[in-house]
C-alpha cells in the first residue's frame, strides 16, 4: 500500500475516533479513505484486526467505562454521551463486552485497580500542576502495543526518519486506551510531532484543548510504570477531581536526543480533566 493510501486509512481511523459516538455515513468514510466501503473494511481489518463497526462499538463502551470510573456522571447520561440511544442498550452492550453491568463496574473501581497492581503503590508523594493546553495539530504515526518500550521505540525511529527540526519541534505520546479496560492486543499508542510546518505526507490529528493534571516523571522510561502506579493507585483514588476519557498525553522534555543520560530524562504525564 502506498504512503498516500496508508495515510488515508489512518485519517479514516482518526475520523472514527473523533466521531465514535455519532452515526457515521458510509459515504463519509469512502471520501476520506478513497476506497469503496467493502475494500476499506478489508484493509481496516487487515491493519487493526477488527471491523469498522466493531471498532466504533468498542470505543463507545470503553469510553463509557472510563467515564464511569473517573467521573460522577449519571449512568444514563453516560450512555447518551457515548452514543447509545438509551441506558438499556448501553447496559446490554457493556455487559456483553465486559461481563458486568455498568453499575457494578462503577462500584468496584478499587478492586479493578487492585487486580491491575496499581493499589500496591497507594503511598504517593505526587502533586500535579493543573493547566489548560490549547489545541495543537500534529503529525503522527500509530502502533498497536501494550505500551512496551521496544515497540514504541521502533515507532519513534520510523517517524523521526522524516527529519523534523528538533529545535522547533515538540514530541508527544498519545495513550488512547486504558490498560485496565482495553485488551492489551488492541491498545493504541501515537507518536506525535508538533512542528511549525506539518509534513503533508504524514497523517495529521488534533490533540489537547483540555484541562490537565500535569505530573513529572524523572528518569528512564523503564521506570515510568511506577509513576503511573502512584497516579492511579494513590492520587486518583484520593481526590475529588473528575477525569475526561480523552487520551493521556506524555510530553518528552528531556530524551535521548537532547540529554546524555537516562537519569536526566524528563517526561510530563498529562491526565485529562473535566
Amino acid at each position: 500500500m502506498s504512503e498516500f493510501y496508508l495515510k488515508r486509512i489512518y485519517d479514516t481511523q482518526n475520523y472514527i475516533e473523533k466521531n465514535y459516538n455519532k452515526l457515521i455515513a458510509v459515504s463519509e468514510l469512502e471520501a476520506i479513505s478513497c476506497y469503496s466501503y467493502r475494500n476499506l473494511q478489508r484493509i481496516f481489518f487487515s491493519l487493526f484486526n477488527e471491523t469498522i463497526g466493531g471498532y466504533q462499538t468498542r470505543l463507545k463502551v470503553e469510553n463509557g467505562y472510563k467515564i464511569l470510573l473517573y467521573s460522577k456522571k449519571q449512568i444514563s447520561d453516560i450512555a447518551i454521551e457515548v452514543g447509545f440511544s438509551d441506558l438499556q442498550s448501553f447496559s446490554k452492550t457493556f455487559k456483553k463486552h465486559f461481563g458486568i453491568s455498568p453499575s457494578v463496574a462503577r462500584n468496584n473501581k478499587e478492586i479493578l485497580f487492585r487486580d491491575n497492581n496499581f493499589i500496591q503503590s497507594i503511598a504517593y508523594n505526587l502533586e500535579p500542576e493543573i493547566i489548560f493546553i490549547p489545541k495543537k495539530l500534529v503529525n503522527y504515526s500509530s502502533c498497536r502495543t501494550n505500551y512496551v518500550n521496544p515497540e514504541i521505540e521502533s515507532l519513534w525511529n520510523n517517524i523521526l526518519k522524516n527529519n523534523f527540526d528538533d529545535a522547533n519541534s515538540e514530541y508527544f505520546g498519545l495513550i488512547s486506551d486504558d490498560v485496565i479496560i482495553t485488551n492489551k492486543a488492541k491498545c493504541n499508542y501515537d507518536a506525535c510531532v508538533f512542528t511549525e510546518i506539518l509534513n503533508p505526507k504524514l497523517p495529521v490529528k488534533e490533540i489537547f484543548g483540555d484541562k490537565y493534571a500535569k505530573f513529572i516523571h524523572h528518569g528512564s522510561y523503564n521506570s515510568i510504570e511506577k509513576t503511573y502506579a502512584q497516579i492511579y493507585g494513590g492520587w486518583i483514588l484520593d481526590n475529588q477531581l473528575e477525569f475526561s476519557h480523552s487520551p493521556i498525553i506524555e510530553q518528552y522534555i528531556n530524551y535521548d536526543s537532547n540529554t546524555t543520560s537516562e537519569a536526566d530524562f524528563i517526561t510530563e504525564i498529562l491526565i485529562p480533566l473535566l
